[in-house]
């Protein structure tokens, strides 16, 4: 057998590339791309909501009533839902007194103001975007 490099002009085994094939368009993998990534967020979405319960307060204002899905207790913090009611329901266990918005804290100070020193209170917050805090009066 002869050695290729004591033949000058042919290449060396090596050196030997198949052609590569011609690049398809990616724009079908893109949009299916998308279209995943929309289906997914939708579904986190929709999961959140429904395991950590949606905002039903977002609308609420002073005056509104608010039923609550937990029982609150009078000290420390109580993680629930709430959810704006008709006043004349049983449900209902607070009233609005105050909406403060930029604020997302249960420790806040916003709503101190609203109340007598020695009135209870209570004060639900959404810490949610920009935040805000309701500012609730226990009914009787």
């Amino acid at each position: 057998m002869t050695n290729p490099v004591d033949h000058p002009g042919f290449p060396l085994a090596t050196d030997v590339r198949p052609e590569a094939p011609p690049k398809k368009g990616g724009a079908g993998r893109v949009i299916v791309a998308v279209v995943v990534a929309i289906i997914v967020a939708l579904g986190v979405y929709s999961l959140s909501s429904l395991l950590l319960g949606g905002d039903d307060a977002s609308d609420a204002k002073a005056g509104d009533c608010i039923a609550s899905d937990q029982n609150v207790k009078d000290q420390g913090t109580t993680e629930t839902g709430a959810e704006v009611v008709d006043c004349a329901s049983a449900d209902a266990k607070f009233t609005v007194v105050a909406r403060v918005d930029g604020e997302g804290s249960t420790q806040s100070k916003a709503c101190d103001k609203f109340f007598k020193a020695e009135e209870v209170f209570y004060v639900f917050a959404n810490s949610a975007g920009d935040g805000y805090v309701l500012c609730l009066r226990p009914q009787a």
